[in-house]
C-alpha cells in the first residue's frame, strides 16, 4: 500500500513536511506508512472496518503506541500524526507517521532519578469505592469466544461493558484479553482496615475475587494475555500477565495491591520531576515471582525502559493497520 502515498502528490508532501517536524531526536527512525485504506476482501468486507475520520482524529489528538504482535507488553514505537487522501484512482487511505524508540532518546528509570522496584506497602485505608463504575473487557471475538466472555460477565459484580478488539492477524499469535477496572480495585487487599461502609467492602472484596476467578479462567486458553487496563489520573496503567501457569498467576493476583501502590508512587515521583507519565505497563517475573514496571511513556513522547531489546524491531509490521484498528474500537473505558 505504500504505492497509494507515492502515487499521491498531497500525501507525498504531507509526509515529508510533517517528517521534518518530528526530527527532534525522540525517535530513532522515522517513516511513512498507510494504516487505513477502503479495500475490501472476496466478500466485499472492508479489511479494516473503522470510520477514517475517527481514526485521524484520534491519532492526532493522542500519540498510540505502535505494538508488536499487538502485544501491549512490547512498544515499538508511535504513530505521530495522520491524515486522510485520495489517490488518482479515488482510492481513499489515511498515512501515518512513525516513530520508533530504538536509537532515539531512551532512558532508564534511574536516568530520572526513579528507582523503579523501590518496596512501597500496600494502602491500609481506602476511600469508599465510587459509584457509576463498570468492568470493561476487550477482546478480539475471532481469538476468544463469546462464551467465554458471557460467563465472565455473569459473574462480575459490577456491570460488564465489552469491546471489540480488531487485530486481523493472518494467524493469531497470542489471545489478548483487556480487563478494564478502576484504580482502586486493583489496591485492595484482605489486610485493609478502613473502608467508609460494609457495601463499599463487599464491593471490593467482590472485584478481588472476580479477578482471582479471570486469572483462573486463562488455564482454558491457548497462549493469553491478560491486561488488567486501569488508570492512575491521567495515566493509563497496565499490568500483564502471560501464559497460563495458574500458580504463578496467584501469586501474582497476591502481589497485586503492592505494585498498585508502587506503581501510584512511581507515578508521582515522575511528575514531581516535571517528566509525567501517560503510560506504565507493569509485567510479572516468573522467576524472581514479583511485580516490576517494564516500561513508562512520557507525555512529551520519550519511552524509560531498563531493556533496550524490548523496543527493538528489524522492519516495519506487515499488519500495522490492523493494529491501529483496535485501539480505535477499544476506547478508554474501565475509568470512574
Amino acid at each position: 500500500m505504500a504505492n497509494l502515498i507515492n502515487d499521491t502528490h498531497a500525501a507525498r508532501s504531507w509526509v515529508e513536511e510533517t517528517i521534518q517536524r518530528h526530527s527532534d531526536g525522540i525517535f530513532g527512525k522515522l517513516a511513512s506508512a498507510v494504516i487505513w485504506s477502503d479495500a475490501r476482501d472476496a466478500n466485499d468486507r472492508p479489511l479494516v472496518d473503522v470510520d477514517p475520520n475517527a481514526l485521524v482524529t484520534e491519532i492526532n489528538e493522542s500519540p498510540m503506541v505502535l505494538l508488536h504482535n499487538h502485544d501491549p507488553g512490547r512498544p515499538i514505537g508511535e504513530v505521530l500524526d495522520a491524515a486522510g487522501f485520495s489517490d488518482p484512482e479515488g482510492k481513499q487511505f489515511v498515512a501515518a507517521i512513525l516513530g520508533f524508540y530504538a536509537g532515539g532518546n531512551v532512558m532508564n528509570f534511574r536516568d530520572c532519578g526513579v528507582y523503579a522496584e523501590e518496596s512501597v506497602s500496600s494502602a491500609p485505608l481506602l476511600p469508599p469505592f465510587p459509584e457509576n463504575c463498570w468492568i470493561e473487557i476487550g477482546v478480539d471475538p475471532r481469538e476468544v469466544e463469546d462464551g467465554w466472555i458471557e460467563q465472565l460477565a455473569n459473574d462480575a459484580p459490577l456491570p460488564v461493558v465489552r469491546r471489540l478488539l480488531s487485530h486481523n492477524s493472518a494467524e493469531s499469535v497470542q489471545e489478548l484479553i483487556r480487563a478494564g477496572l478502576i484504580y482502586l480495585a486493583l489496591a485492595w487487599n484482605p489486610f485493609v482496615t478502613s473502608i467508609a461502609s460494609e457495601a463499599g467492602k463487599r464491593t471490593y472484596a467482590s472485584l478481588h475475587a472476580w479477578v482471582r476467578r479471570l486469572i483462573e479462567g486463562l488455564a482454558d486458553r491457548r497462549n493469553p494475555i491478560l491486561d488488567l487496563h486501569t488508570f492512575q489520573g491521567d495515566c493509563q496503567v497496565s499490568f500483564l500477565l502471560r501464559g497460563k501457569d495458574i500458580k504463578v498467576h496467584y501469586k501474582a493476583h497476591d502481589g497485586l495491591p503492592a505494585a498498585a501502590a508502587q506503581g501510584a508512587a512511581l507515578i508521582a515521583s515522575l511528575k514531581a520531576r516535571s517528566c509525567p507519565a501517560r503510560q506504565l505497563v507493569y509485567e510479572f517475573d516468573k522467576e524472581m515471582l514479583r511485580w516490576y514496571p517494564s516500561f513508562a511513556i512520557l507525555t512529551d513522547g520519550r519511552i524509560i525502559t531498563d531493556s533496550l531489546t524490548l523496543i527493538a524491531f528489524e522492519q516495519l509490521p506487515s499488519d500495522l493497520s490492523l493494529g491501529l484498528a483496535a485501539r480505535s474500537l477499544a476506547g478508554r473505558g474501565g475509568d470512574c
